[in-house]
C-alpha cells in the first residue's frame, strides 16, 4: 500500500492573475490593483509513504512567518506573496503529528524552487537527501529576482536529471524508485525544471499538480498560471494534466494552491 498524505502548511495572499493568467504582465505584482483582486489560497505539501521509503514534496512555509514578515528582493516583492500562517501548521509539526522526525524523510524533492515551496526547508534538517531538476538551479541564476536562495544554500539541495523517457507532457520524467509508482513528470512552464508526481498503484493514481495549474477552474478552463518562463510549454503542461483529470483511472489531480483540495490522506 502506497499512502499520500496531503497537508496545508498555511496560506499565501496574491493577486488573482497569479493563478490566472492575464494580459497585462505587471497584473501579477498587484500593482495598481485593489484588494478586491487579492485572494487567499493555500500552501500545501505532500507525503508519499511508500514500502521503498518516505517522500516528501516541497516544504511550505518557514514557521517564523507566523510572526514575522518576508522581506525580498529589497522589499520591492514584499506585497507580491504575502505568507498567513498559524502556529502547528508548517510541515515539521505535521509531520510530528504522525509521529515523524525530519530524519524519517528519505527523500525530499522541490517541485520548483519558488518561494513558498522552499522556505520551510529550513525545518527540516535531517531529511537524507533534498533534490530539485536540474534546470532549477539554471532559472534561480537567471531569474534571481523570483527565488530567494537563502532558502536552501545551507542545505545539501542536489540536482536529478529527467530521462527522455516519451511521457509526460514533453516527454521527460524521472522514476523515483525505478518501479513506475512514483514518476515526477517534467511539467514546464511555471519554470523550466518543475515537475507534477504521478503516484500510481493498482491501476489507479494520484495526480499531485504542483503550479502546473492552481485551481480546478485552471483545469476547467486550461488557464496558465500567471508567472511562466514559457507560455506555450505552459499550455502543454495543463493540457496534460487536464488529460489526466479525465481519465477515469485518476482518483484526483490535486494542484498545490487549490482551496477545494482539503487535507487528507488516500490509500492506493
Amino acid at each position: 500500500m502506497i499512502k499520500v498524505h496531503i497537508f496545508h502548511t498555511g496560506k499565501v495572499v496574491v493577486d488573482m492573475a497569479i493563478p490566472y493568467k492575464e494580459r497585462n504582465p505587471l497584473a501579477v505584482t498587484g500593482f495598481l490593483r485593489g484588494e478586491d483582486k487579492k485572494v487567499e489560497l493555500p500552501v500545501s505539501c505532500y507525503l508519499i509513504e511508500h514500502p521503498k521509503g518516505r517522500v516528501l514534496i516541497d516544504s511550505g512555509w518557514n514557521s517564523k512567518y507566523v510572526t514575522e514578515k518576508p522581506h525580498r528582493f529589497f522589499g520591492l516583492l514584499d506585497q507580491i506573496s504575502t505568507p498567513i500562517l498559524k502556529e502547528g501548521e508548517s510541515i515539521d509539526c505535521q509531520l510530528e503529528v504522525l509521529g515523524l522526525k525530519p530524519s524519517d524523510i528519505d527523500y525530499l524533492f522541490f517541485s520548483h524552487l519558488d518561494f513558498d515551496h522552499t522556505s520551510g526547508l529550513a525545518l527540516l534538517q535531517g531529511v537524507k537527501h533534498i533534490q530539485a531538476a536540474s534546470e532549477e538551479s539554471a532559472d534561480s541564476k537567471k531569474y534571481f529576482f523570483r527565488y530567494v536562495k537563502t532558502n536552501w544554500d545551507f542545505a545539501d539541495l542536489r540536482p536529478f536529471f529527467y530521462e527522455e523517457s516519451g511521457i509526460g507532457p514533453v516527454g521527460r520524467s524521472y522514476d523515483v524508485f525505478g518501479d513506475g509508482s512514483v514518476f515526477l513528470f517534467n511539467t514546464p512552464g511555471h519554470s523550466h525544471g518543475h515537475f507534477s508526481v504521478r503516484i500510481q498503484n493498482g491501476g489507479k493514481y494520484v495526480i499531485l499538480a504542483g503550479d502546473a495549474v492552481y485551481t480546478q477552474r485552471s483545469i476547467q478552463n486550461q488557464i496558465i498560471p500567471g508567472f511562466t518562463v514559457d507560455k506555450e510549454l505552459a499550455k502543454t503542461s495543463v493540457d496534460w494534466v487536464c488529460q489526466c483529470a479525465a481519465d477515469p483511472c485518476c482518483i484526483l489531480v490535486a494542484p498545490n494552491h487549490d482551496p477545494q483540495i482539503k487535507p487528507q490522506t488516500i490509500e492506493l
